[in-house]
């Protein structure tokens, strides 16, 4: 078996592993989740508290993409060496 088979079936495993362990932490923080419970309002907070959690998300994904198109369209393949300018 190559080498990028063998790396692509770890990456897998290790993606399933994640996924299977981090599935009891798919609420919030104990004590957000606690404070969500024994509020009088529970739904709607809880409603308003996982939107505020994907607001916070879109800032962060967005930095993340656009440092990664950056890197991407300014990466230099090692066999080509970078132009000079006379």
């Amino acid at each position: 078996m190559r080498r990028s088979g063998i790396i692509l079936i770890l990456v897998i495993a290790l993606v399933a592993v994640i996924l299977l362990a981090a599935e009891p932490s798919l609420a919030q923080c104990a004590m957000c989740k606690e404070s969500v419970a024994n509020s009088e309002e529970g739904a709607s907070l809880a409603s308003r508290l996982n939107m505020a959690i994907l607001v916070l998300l879109v800032p962060a994904v967005a930095m993340f993409v656009g440092l990664f198109g950056v890197f991407y369209r300014y990466r230099n393949p090692q066999d080509e060496a970078p132009e000079r300018q006379k």
